[in-house]
């Protein structure tokens, strides 16, 4: 897989997006799709698939994610009632997070959501840590190139569609 990036460096790795364990759990993309490569997430995944309704789906995301095995990470900022302050950073004071929610919400058409924040969450640690980000949620993978990250699309159709910073390709999976 090819990431087109700001820099000659390639990325360190790939953060999942909580879409990503849903695909697994409904069969939709294979454990094996993410085979040999360096998987990331926080407890902000976790999170929300912990607070989905019903306790059989609720499980299955669970095993998800165990099965997926991703390394866990602290998340740059930490949010009040949202964050786990032990798996999160305390945050810089420039703004990049709070226009990351801004722009997100615009995006989505509504405010102050708890998802939302956990999105930005994990955006935000893997724009910081040099992560290509992997979601199904298109506004959460534009904010994430805005804001100067790589984000690519869900491989569900054998190819994936890439952005970085406002560029679009196309690439195997």
């Amino acid at each position: 897989m090819t990431v087109e990036r700001s820099s000659s460096q390639p990325a360190a790795g790939l953060m999942l997006d909580t879409t990503e364990f849903n695909a697994v759990a409904k069969g939709q993309v294979a454990v094996s799709a993410y085979a040999g490569r360096r998987l990331f997430a926080t407890h902000a995944q976790l999170d929300e698939l912990e607070n989905t309704a019903g306790e059989q789906l609720r499980a299955q995301l669970r095993a998800a994610f165990e099965e997926i095995a991703a390394e866990n990470l602290p998340t740059e900022s930490a949010v009040w009632d949202v964050s786990k302050s032990d798996q999160a950073k305390w945050p810089a004071e420039n703004g990049i997070f709070e226009g990351m929610l801004a722009r997100l919400q615009e995006l989505d058409g509504r405010t102050r959501q708890p998802n939302q924040f956990r999105d930005i969450l994990i955006a935000e640690t893997a724009i910081k840590n040099g992560l290509t980000l992997v979601s199904g949620d298109r506004n959460l993978r534009r904010v994430t190139t805005e804001f100067g990250g790589c984000a690519i699309e869900t491989p569900r159709s054998g190819s994936v569609k890439m952005r970085a910073r406002g560029r679009v390709l196309l690439a195997g999976w």
